[in-house]
């Protein structure tokens, strides 16, 4: 009977690491499928964050694709209205500024595909597009379409074309408006190339056919790429919009967002290394097993119980990002003060969320701002002054508005180059912003005309002094490369009355003013109180 005790410790040896097992089976078993949930939870907090920026970035695009075309069709329409012959078009392109912003090129062509008017080079090689697959449409459907991107004849770089048909007065189609689009240019790939900066992964866009149309690495330009099967270009277009994260690029697994514009046949993606876009995921699992492991000795039970408790932080960092993607909570939520692996987590979704609004701020200010003079533009503007006369109207305080234009700005052009006529309005627009006082804002419209929004008038004699300033600031002579040139300026200033003034009166009041600085000589300005009726202001010349 000696070995019975041995036999009985054997037997309580193997019950207990029996149930040690089932307690390390339930608290592995519990802690695995608590990590899953995170980790499921994690991915789609990420990919939701990602797939927010991508689709201010594709809202971006097709803004700017629109604002594109109704400028094409306004000009167009113009033409049609006026009636203008086409050896005239020519000048009528050169005249408009606003399209050397908007376009790398502008060109006219007949119904024969040769070409009739170039704003870039009125001396352009006379190219014949009739046999462009976008003319053929153009003229089939007889409505202005987006051609995939190619290398312009023109130019040699890769451009996307807009193209708008010309009617004569009875609406038969006469000819084909083209704007190109550079693909190079700072204005198109610089923009979009912002929006990664600083973070792993890159954006691109292609074709529905899977033309490249914008990549990092400009030597894909242009370049088909492969959609076969299991691709990354396949995921991207075959797929609905959204994101998948079991897609290989070039070996590396990496978390797709894709999503398709509305205004052409293009597709917006981001490829984002799994690794990079999943990193703060690493710290969770292993803490989350090393909990698991401590809360064995306790019990599975007890394990799951923490693990749900641990768990709960995660939920609500979701239902933050639930609240802020519905509008209803601010990204400071995420900057919250914990020191555990919730903490770092949401401390990283809070920096992720900055990023994002840096970026909408971006875009907001590109979409506001004048590319070549740093100022406000006319979208700006148009934006600015109906609220600026609401808080005129509130404080009952004067409102003026100025509008003024560069003299003889197209001989500087014709005679120095576009170039120092570039120049001029970039300094001219810096004289400007320093004239004015803080209060005051100034926007460039397009060209050489510029606006400026008066607010805070002390009363509407102020105006004199304000546009004498504005006039002396361009006495000084411009630095033009090695030489000096003198740059004047005609300004038309409209004051609001006591009774209400629309942006329409003002506007108008603004341009006749101007008008009456013209024709007494230029380099002055003139006052005119809008809504009331037309006079000889007191002065019209700048004192020397």
């Amino acid at each position: 009977m000696r070995p019975l005790p041995g036999f009985l410790y054997s037997f309580k040896f193997k019950i207990s690491a029996l149930v040690i097992g089932l307690l390390l089976f339930a608290g592995i078993g519990a802690g695995g499928v608590s990590l899953l949930i995170a980790e499921s939870e994690l991915r789609q907090v990420i990919a939701h964050q990602e797939l927010s920026l991508l689709t201010g970035a594709a809202a971006f695009i097709d803004n700017d694709l629109q604002n594109k075309r109704q400028q094409l069709k306004a000009l167009t329409e113009e033409i049609s209205e006026r009636g203008l012959p086409q050896e005239r078009l020519q000048q009528l392109l050169e005249s408009r500024e606003s399209l050397r912003d908007n376009f790398f090129n502008v060109n006219v062509f007949d119904l024969s595909g040769k070409l009739v008017a170039s704003l870039r080079d009125r001396n352009a090689k006379r190219i014949n597009i009739s046999g462009r697959q976008y003319f053929k449409d153009t003229l089939s459907l007889q409505e202005g379409v987006i051609s995939p991107p190619f290398e312009s004849a023109l130019s040699g770089r890769p451009v996307v074309v807009i193209t708008q048909p010309l009617r004569d007065a009875e609406g038969r189609v006469t000819g084909i408006l083209l704007g190109a689009i550079d693909l190079l240019r700072p204005s198109f790939s610089a923009q979009l190339d912002a929006l990664r900066a600083g973070a792993d992964g890159y954006l691109f866009i292609v074709t529905d056919s899977g033309l490249t149309v914008h990549h990092p690495d400009k030597s894909r330009l242009l370049e088909q790429g492969d959609d076969g099967p299991g691709t990354l270009l396949e995921a991207a277009l075959r797929k609905p919009d959204g994101w998948q994260d079991n897609v290989l690029d070039d070996g590396v697994p990496v978390l797709l967002v894709h999503k398709h514009l509305r205004e052409v046949d293009w597709t917006i993606a981001i490829s984002y290394p799994v690794r990079s876009a999943f990193a703060t995921m690493q710290s969770v699992r292993l803490r989350a097993l090393l909990g698991a492991a401590l809360l064995i000795a306790c019990a599975g039970v007890f394990g799951w119980v923490i693990t749900k408790n641990l768990l709960r932080p995660l939920r609500q960092l979701h239902r933050h990002v639930v609240a802020i993607s519905a509008g209803q909570a601010d990204i400071a939520v995420f900057d919250v003060s914990r020191k555990d692996e919730f903490g770092h987590l949401s401390r990283a979704f809070f920096g992720l969320s900055q990023r994002r609004e840096q970026a909408e701020r971006e875009l907001h200010r590109l979409a506001t701002t004048d590319v070549l003079t740093g100022i406000h533009n006319r979208r700006m503007f148009d934006a600015l002054l109906p609220q600026a006369l609401a808080r005129a109207a509130r404080s009952g305080q004067p409102l003026a508005l100025a509008i003024l234009d560069v003299d003889h700005f197209k001989d500087i052009n014709d005679t120095l180059g576009h170039a120092a006529g570039d120049q001029v309005l970039i300094e001219f627009a810096r004289r400007l912003s320093g004239a004015v006082r803080a209060t005051d804002t100034v926007a460039r419209l397009a060209g050489d005309e510029f606006v400026i929004v008066f607010e805070q008038l002390s009363s509407t004699t102020e105006m004199e002094m304000l546009g004498r300033r504005v006039i002396e600031a361009m006495h000084v002579p411009f630095t033009l490369g090695a030489a000096q040139r003198a740059v004047k300026t005609s300004i038309g200033i409209a004051v609001t009355c006591a009774a209400a003034t629309t942006a329409e009166e003002l506007m108008r009041a603004a341009d006749q003013a101007l008008y009456g600085v013209k024709a007494a000589g230029r380099d002055g300005y003139a006052v005119h109180q809008a809504g009331a009726a037309r006079r000889q202001p007191p002065e019209l010349r700048s004192a020397l």
